[in-house]
């Protein structure tokens, strides 16, 4: 072989070794729980997906379908996600270890102040006779995935109406699957607790076989006591079609973006600052989420979670929090 062929054959093997031996750089899996496809957490997940492997360096972020908070919560504990939509009372709960979850869980923090409200969205069909959430007795209901924030959602409800899983025949199922079996007549109601808006609810009102039903004074009032930091809320008329009048139903504080306290605070850091810095890309997922920003960032004193140290470095850097 002539020399000059050797010593390019040498150069081209040294050049790859060199190359081979420069360490590929480590890339962060970010798996974030969402809930159902039907409702507004999913979209949600994944415009924050796409802000995170946009903006944050070395991420890999995508959004999963999951059974909701509670689930959610149990994968955090578990390992199986790094970040969630969830409420505040559920990630107030399973962080003092109360109600269903024996154990506290005091590793839970919070990457955001509010994100967005939700709004128990109780709807029935139309020739079932169904009046008021008090006739859901001895009929068939969606209740949300067992195990779920719909779940404690229908429960609570049932429970302010003297009512329990015992008076109904549950079925433990999502949004979208609830919508499908209501339209094809296999359950006379279900209890929703989604963002004002949700798609899943928007499909079924536009068929004109479903009505709303209100949250009654009474009924309210007794939901208080199971659930204290339940709030009234108002779903405007008109927000879906064939819904032409008002319904005054309750909902819980605004939902958090959670994690574990371990995720390391330099990437909590940009995790936050990336979706602050591209509001308006979430806000252009739904008008419900219209509501996050800087506005709904609460003092560390009134908030249902600690902030990740991270997060909190972030507010207090952007004048958001003193």
């Amino acid at each position: 072989m002539k020399t000059g062929k050797m010593k390019g054959i040498l150069l081209i093997l040294a050049a790859a070794l060199v190359f081979s031996s420069v360490p590929a750089m480590a890339v962060t899996h970010v798996t974030i729980g969402t809930a159902s496809v039907g409702g507004m957490n999913y979209p949600l997940g994944i415009a924050m997906a796409t802000i995170w492997n946009g903006n944050v360096k070395d991420v890999k972020a995508v959004a999963i379908a999951t059974g909701g908070s509670v689930n959610n919560i149990d994968m955090l504990r578990m390992g199986d996600i790094e970040a969630a939509v969830c409420r505040a009372v559920e990630a107030n709960r399973a962080f003092n270890g109360i109600e269903k979850y024996p154990e506290a869980m005091p590793w839970l923090r919070s990457l955001t102040g509010g994100v967005m409200f939700d709004a128990k969205q109780v709807v029935a069909l139309k020739d079932k006779g169904i009046k008021s959430i008090a006739d859901f007795k001895g009929k068939r209901i969606a209740v949300g995935p067992l195990g779920g924030g719909g779940e404690v959602d229908s429960r609570e409800i049932l429970k302010a109406y003297g009512m329990t899983f015992d008076d109904i025949t549950p079925e433990y199922v999502e949004a979208g699957q609830a919508v499908d079996m209501m339209s094809d007549g296999l359950i006379d109601g279900a209890i929703l607790g989604l963002t004002p808006g949700a798609s899943a609810v928007a499909e079924l009102m536009v068929s004109g076989k479903a009505v709303m039903l209100p949250i009654s004074d009474e009924a309210f009032e007794n939901l208080k006591k199971i659930n204290q930091w339940i709030q009234r809320r108002t779903i405007p008329a008109n927000l879906y079609t064939n819904q032409e009048y008002e319904v005054l139903t309750a909902g819980d504080p605004a939902d958090l973006i959670v994690c574990r306290e371990e995720l390391p605070e330099e990437l909590a850091y940009n995790m936050t600052k990336a979706l602050y810095e591209n509001v308006d890309n979430i806000r252009a997922v739904a008008a419900a989420l219209s509501q996050f920003g800087p506005g709904l960032v609460e003092p560390e004193d009134k908030m249902m979670i600690p902030y990740h140290p991270g997060a909190l470095r972030y507010f207090k850097e952007a004048g958001i929090l003193k």
